[in-house]
């Protein structure tokens, strides 16, 4: 892990986190270290952010307080979840995210706040209209929702009553996003972020490799 924060070139550590992951999607494909590795998902989550935040530039008081704002009230938003049924649906969180407060992990919030950030980063290079963009990153946020949930499930992160997904969760998930793109436009944060494409293209390389797997494991 040391060598890996040492780098400074995210062109190098974007081929250690692809060895990393293919390493990770052998050991979720494995029965007898299955669940060795789901445990390490909440650190792979933190290590993504890290990274994210190391590239990250510049930094200001604004990115700080929005970034936070995003990751706890993504929290507290599940919590209102888990507990009520009324935001995603009925659902409950398994042991492999890690600690609960609430009965919801606290990486549920990191989560929210890395995949918005990817998202509203992402959608900003296009350089179209900034609505535009919010619209186009919430309807990414629910895509990239309906391909990790399959994952998810087998991985035993979360779970839902009657094994069935409904459709409020991908409401919920285009309106939350929709609301968090929106506000980091209306406050027009800027960052450059050289790390940002091949984390996200990874990342989004593993979920996808793991659906495929899943379909005939």
């Amino acid at each position: 892990m040391r060598f890996i924060f040492s780098l400074k070139d995210p062109d190098k550590i974007i081929k250690i986190l692809i060895i990393f992951y293919a390493v990770g999607i052998i050991g979720l494909s494995i029965p007898a270290t299955k669940s060795f590795t789901e445990i390490l998902t909440p650190y792979t989550l933190l290590m993504n952010l890290a990274l994210l935040f190391i590239f990250h530039r510049p930094w200001s008081t604004r990115h700080i307080v929005l970034y936070l704002f995003i990751a706890l009230a993504g929290f507290f938003i599940e919590v209102a979840g888990v507990y009520t049924g009324l935001v995603f649906g009925e659902y409950n969180y398994g042991h492999v995210l890690g600690v609960k407060l609430f009965s919801t992990p606290f990486i549920i919030g990191v989560n929210w706040l890395m995949l918005i950030y990817f998202v509203y980063h992402l959608t900003g290079l296009s350089g179209i209209n900034r609505w535009i963009q919010v619209i186009t990153g919430a309807l990414l946020m629910v895509t990239y929702d309906i391909i990790l949930e399959p994952v998810a499930i087998r991985m035993n992160m979360w779970s839902w009553s009657g094994d069935d997904i409904p459709f409020q969760n991908y409401a919920a998930w285009f309106v939350i996003s929709l609301l968090f793109l929106s506000l980091l436009h209306i406050f027009r944060l800027r960052a450059e972020n050289r790390i940002l494409p091949g984390l996200f293209a990874v990342q989004a390389g593993f979920i996808l490799t793991m659906n495929i797997i899943y379909r005939f494991v």
